[in-house]
C-alpha cells in the first residue's frame, strides 16, 4: 500500500536508482513544492496525473545540469518498479534544476528533444517497429510505452504547461490509459471533460494536434511538448529512432 501523507513524498524519490531518498536541495524543494501546488488546485485540468499526485502514486527524480546519465540509470528504475505492486499505477515526474540558457519556448522545446533523444540513445532495449510518423508510436525506454508531458516555464498562455521554476518531463505509462476493470481504453468521454478543463484553465481552445491514441491521423509526439499558440505542427518530428538510424 502507498503511503498517501504528505511528508512521505520524499519515500517517492529516485536518485541513483534507490527509491526513498531524501531531498535537501532548496532547488529540489521549491519545484516539488510549485509542482504539487499546481496540480492540486481543484481547477487544474488533467485529473489522471491529479489523482496520481493525491492519491501518493507518483514517484519523482531531480536531474541536476550534466546529470543525464544518472537520469537513465533512474529511469531504468521506474521501469523495473511499475512492473508490479504497488507502482504498477505510478508515473514519474522528472524535475530539471532551473536552466538560464533556455529563454524562449523554442529552445525548450528543442532541449525537450534532446532528453528524449538522450534517452533513446542509451536504451538496452529499444523498440523500433515503428517511427513517429505513426499512429501507435509513442515513447518507449527498457520496452514500456509511455505519454511524455513536457512542462516549462516558457509556457506563458498555456499555463496547465507550466508546473514550476524549471522544465518538468512527467512519464505516464500507455497502461494507465487503461481502465483495469474493463481492459478497454480511457472512454472518449474522459478526455473530452479534460479538454473541456483545459479551455477554462488556459483560457484558450485545446490545440488543434491534441487526438486520441490510434487515431490515423493522430501523432503522439506533436503532443509532447506543445507550442505555446494554437498554431499546429507543421514539421518533422526532431525525435529518431533506431529504426529510423537504420
Amino acid at each position: 500500500m502507498i503511503s498517501t501523507t504528505p511528508q512521505d513524498w520524499m519515500g517517492r524519490v529516485l536518485d541513483q536508482s534507490k527509491l526513498g531518498v531524501s531531498v535537501e536541495d532548496a532547488w529540489k524543494l521549491e519545484a516539488y513544492e510549485q509542482y504539487k501546488a499546481r496540480l492540486r488546485a481543484p481547477e487544474y485540468p488533467c485529473f489522471f496525473g491529479q489523482s496520481g499526485e493525491a492519491r501518493g502514486e507518483m514517484l519523482y527524480t531531480f536531474i541536476k545540469e550534466g546529470g543525464l546519465d544518472e537520469f537513465v540509470t533512474n529511469m531504468r528504475r521506474f521501469v523495473s518498479l511499475i512492473a508490479a505492486p504497488p507502482h504498477e499505477r505510478s508515473s514519474l515526474a522528472a524535475f530539471f534544476a532551473p536552466d538560464t540558457s533556455i529563454t524562449d519556448h523554442t529552445s525548450f522545446v528543442a532541449h525537450f528533444w534532446q532528453i528524449l533523444q538522450f534517452l533513446h540513445d542509451h536504451d538496452s532495449n529499444p523498440i523500433a517497429d515503428k517511427t513517429p510518423d505513426h499512429p501507435l508510436w509513442e515513447f518507449s525506454f527498457e520496452r514500456c510505452e509511455m505519454f511524455v508531458v513536457g512542462a516549462s516555464p516558457t509556457y506563458q498562455h498555456r499555463r496547465s504547461r507550466n508546473l514550476g521554476p524549471g522544465i518538468v518531463l512527467v512519464f505516464q505509462p500507455r497502461s494507465l490509459f487503461i481502465d483495469p476493470e474493463t481492459s478497454q481504453p480511457i472512454a472518449a468521454s474522459v478526455r473530452q471533460r479534460i479538454h473541456k478543463r483545459m479551455l477554462a484553465y488556459d483560457g484558450m481552445t485545446v490545440h488543434p494536434d491534441i487526438g486520441f491514441y490510434g487515431s490515423a491521423g493522430n501523432r503522439e509526439w506533436k503532443q509532447y511538448a506543445l507550442p505555446d499558440d494554437n498554431e499546429p505542427e507543421t514539421g518533422v518530428c526532431p525525435f529518431h529512432t533506431s529504426m529510423s538510424h537504420a
